[in-house]
């Protein structure tokens, strides 16, 4: 597993044929779902026109058929009694259609994905609310749900103006990424977004001479004498401190204790240039989407941001580790896991075209 790797066809046969128990570090997936369209690998000629040459990647729409039929007698064989229970209570209320068989080509597919992830491993799955629910519930089953670890919400796009077209409702801005874990020992990277202009004014409001902002903390004792904090006097204050005496005299000579005017209570100088950030939270409206004037735009129609890609992988993962994406489409995730020195790789249903 030392070397990237790019497999052509089914990420099925590929994870059970080539991927080793527990060798991957990180999982990320976006696979196809119902948007009714013919996936491309995009050759254009030089005047910008498609090319002949084109090869069709994948449906994206779903039907009931042998293949689903396949896939569930997969499931029966292979899957523990509880999520054959569960795909079984699916297709009692559900019946036999498009959804179904979705749900039945995904659940093999999310098995052997679990399989090859490590004890310390995480995942990630790309999806829209149409199927998101039901495809939690599979992995709860899966990952168990006490691996569960987050629903992400992805502003993916700006507002729409459809209303004048006749839509009623409000409008869908936003996919979800369903992160789990394999287990508790899990890496995480905490990662941090820049500090609002807003937020800067109302918290960071003080100046010193060299320019630099700052804000004043305090660095009493919470509960006194109780919590077993040093009683003793600072700038002539008296109080229970956060800190030893000898850790508040270097705080004093360093110059980040401080008093705002005789008498006042001392406090401590944060400065907002040594600060990493508000630690990230479940909302990622920070990460614009692809654009018909975006750089990086390729013209796949589901491609998303390097950006997007570059956070998960930072945050999943390290330096070294394997990142797999077993629907890798126009290849995001391994453009964000190269630049990120992380070892790759890719599943793609489509074989290229052979040489003219």
């Amino acid at each position: 597993m030392a070397e990237n790797k790019l497999y052509y066809g089914d990420n099925l046969h590929i994870l059970r044929q080539h991927i080793p128990d527990e060798s991957v570090d990180l999982i990320y997936l976006d696979p196809p779902f119902n948007s009714n369209q013919n996936y491309n690998i995009l050759f254009k000629e030089e005047n910008g026109t498609a090319s002949a040459a084109q090869v069709q990647a994948f449906t994206d729409s779903w039907h009931w058929n042998e293949t689903s039929e396949e896939a569930l007698n997969d499931i029966i064989e292979n899957a523990p009694e509880r999520l054959v229970e569960l795909i079984d209570g699916f297709l009692s209320f559900l019946g036999r259609n498009q959804f179904t068989a979705y749900l039945v080509m995904m659940t093999p597919r999310l098995i052997e994905l679990h399989r090859v992830l490590k004890k310390t491993g995480s995942f990630y799955l790309h999806c829209d609310p149409t199927a998101s629910h039901y495809l939690k519930i599979i992995l709860d089953q899966i990952f168990d749900v006490r691996n569960f670890q987050n629903e992400i919400i992805w502003k993916r796009s700006y507002a729409h103006s459809d209303t004048k077209q006749g839509r009623k409702g409000y409008g869908n801005l936003t996919d979800i990424m369903l992160y789990y874990t394999k287990g508790d020992e899990f890496k995480f990277n905490t990662q941090y977004k820049p500090y609002s202009p807003e937020y800067i004014e109302n918290f960071y409001k003080h100046i010193d001479s060299e320019g630099r902002r700052y804000q004043l903390s305090n660095i009493t004792g919470p509960g006194g004498a109780a919590k077993g904090n040093p009683y003793y006097e600072v700038m002539g204050v008296w109080r229970y401190w956060r800190y030893s005496q000898e850790k508040m005299n270097k705080l004093i000579a360093e110059g980040r204790i401080i008093q705002t005017s005789p008498g006042a209570v001392p406090r401590y100088k944060y400065y907002l240039d040594e600060m990493p950030g508000i630690p990230l939270q479940n909302l990622w409206d920070d990460i614009n989407p692809i654009h018909s004037k975006s750089a990086e735009r390729l013209g796949y129609p589901t491609q998303k941001p390097v950006a997007l890609l570059e956070r998960i992988i930072k945050a999943s993962s390290n330096e070294g580790g394997i990142v797999l994406d077993p629907f890798c489409g126009c290849g995001t995730t391994i453009v964000a896991a190269e630049k990120l020195k992380r070892k790759w790789i890719g599943i793609d249903i489509t074989h290229p075209p052979s040489p003219l």
